[in-house]
């Protein structure tokens, strides 16, 4: 291929340079080592797991127990990752895809998730109290048994999703989705479910007790007595007929 004096000077000064030539060796020395562990890896770059990942592609890196609190993943993609019991608490995950990520018995209490996309994630079990969920994704996610105390999802994305015996307790859920959802044996207990889909919900055994529902719609839920549905239209709550 020929090049115009110009490029190839260039091209001769960017290959010449020092921190060039020690790219190279860098390069060189990850794709030799003899380790497919994500910190030993991030140590050879010279890399913090916590500070340099913002906007990183880590599909399918396993992660699992790590101690990550405060970690900076903003609009890092997550797909498929394992965080099984990792400690993300006050993690930083703005905008980022944890699509089908496994994240049971993680903590993330108070991390902030913000138009995150946890679509179809495995939270089982895990502890989100306090955090910022607002406008994510987490339709068909398995949240069963979660802590999500306090936490806050206004505009989240809920349809379909597994909220089996979830602690949402004070938990903020203005204008959230949640149809088709089973809360089952969940407890909302002083939770805001103002403007809130719950069509199709399953809510047996559910306590709502204390909760917020002016403007909530309702409609085809298992679960709900007569008694329960005049208490909740009482309360401001809308029932859809279908």
């Amino acid at each position: 291929m020929d090049y115009s004096p110009n490029l190839s000077g260039r091209l001769y000064n960017m290959t010449s340079d020092p921190s060039f030539q020690q790219l190279q060796e860098l390069i060189q020395q990850i794709a030799d080592a003899d380790t497919d562990d994500f910190f030993e890896l991030a140590k050879l770059a010279g890399l913090s797991p916590v500070e340099d990942f913002s906007g990183a592609v880590l599909r399918n890196v396993d992660l699992r127990s790590a101690i990550l609190t405060r970690a900076n993943f903003i609009n890092t993609d997550l797909s498929g990752a394992i965080l099984i019991n990792t400690n993300l608490e006050e993690a930083r995950l703005i905008g980022a895809r944890l699509i089908l990520a496994i994240l049971t018995g993680a903590r993330l209490d108070y991390a902030k998730l913000v138009s995150a996309d946890l679509t179809d994630a495995n939270l089982v079990g895990a502890s989100l109290s306090n955090a910022d969920l607002t406008r994510a994704n987490l339709s068909g996610a398995d949240l069963s048994h979660a802590d999500m105390r306090r936490a806050n999802l206004t505009a989240a994305t809920l349809c379909g999703a597994c909220l089996c015996e979830v602690t949402l307790s004070h938990a903020n859920l203005r204008r959230s989705d949640l149809s088709g959802t089973d809360l089952s044996g969940a407890t909302l207990f002083g939770a805001d479910l103002s403007n809130c889909d719950l069509r199709m919900a399953d809510l047996s055994e559910t306590n709502l007790v204390g909760t917020t529902v002016v403007r909530a719609l309702f409609g085809a839920n298992l679960g709900l007595s007569r008694e329960m549905m005049l208490d909740l239209s009482g309360r401001g709550a809308t029932f859809y007929t279908y």
